[in-house]
C-alpha cells in the first residue's frame, strides 16, 4: 500500500473512538439483557451463579490469549508486559496509573463505557459481575491476583485495581 493510499484509508482518532464506543455500548446492552434473562429464568441466586461462571470462563480465555501474544513477542509473563498482549481497544476507556496513599502505584479507570450503560439501565449489580473478568484474565495470564479496590458500579468515583 503506497503512502497516498494509506492516508486515504486512515480514520481520524475521534471517529475511531466513536466507533469503539458504539461497539462497547452494544456489548454492554447484550450483557445487560443476557444477565436479566438468566436471573428472570433461573432466579437471582442461580442466575447470578451462571453469569459468574460464564464471565470466569470468558476471562480465562482472554487471559490465555494475552499470554500467547506476550509469548509470541518473546517477553516474560510479567504484569508489566500484560498490556503488550492486551485484547482491549486503546480508545473508549480512560485509564491511567495513580500513586496511592500507601505508596503503591495502581491502575485507575475513570471511564468505562460498559459501566455507563449498566448505570443507565439500573443494572449495576448485574454489571458488577462482569467485572470479575479482570480477576479471571490476570489469573489465567500468569497467576496474578487482581482485586478491585474501587468500582464505579459500587458508586465509587473510579475503578482502582490492586495486583499481587
Amino acid at each position: 500500500m503506497g503512502k497516498k493510499e494509506y492516508k486515504e484509508n486512515m480514520v481520524p482518532k475521534v471517529e475511531a473512538e466513536e466507533q469503539v464506543l458504539i461497539m462497547a455500548k452494544r456489548l454492554a446492552l447484550l450483557y445487560h439483557h443476557t444477565a436479566e434473562v438468566l436471573v428472570e429464568r433461573y432466579g437471582e441466586e442461580t442466575g447470578k451463579e451462571v453469569l459468574l461462571d460464564i464471565i470466569k470462563r470468558y476471562g480465562v480465555e482472554c487471559g490465555i490469549s494475552i499470554q500467547a501474544k506476550v509469548e509470541e513477542l518473546k517477553l516474560p509473563l510479567t504484569l508489566d508486559n500484560f498490556n503488550a498482549g492486551s485484547d482491549l481497544p486503546k480508545w473508549g476507556w480512560e485509564a491511567d496509573e495513580v500513586l496511592c496513599e500507601d505508596g503503591i502505584k495502581r491502575k485507575r479507570v475513570t471511564r468505562c463505557p460498559l459501566a455507563e450503560v449498566w448505570k443507565e439501565k439500573g443494572s449495576e449489580a448485574l454489571g458488577r459481575i462482569y467485572c470479575y473478568v479482570d480477576q479471571a484474565k490476570y489469573e489465567a495470564y500468569n497467576g496474578t491476583r487482581c482485586e478491585h479496590l474501587k468500582n464505579v458500579l459500587d458508586d465509587d468515583e473510579c475503578c482502582l485495581f490492586d495486583f499481587s
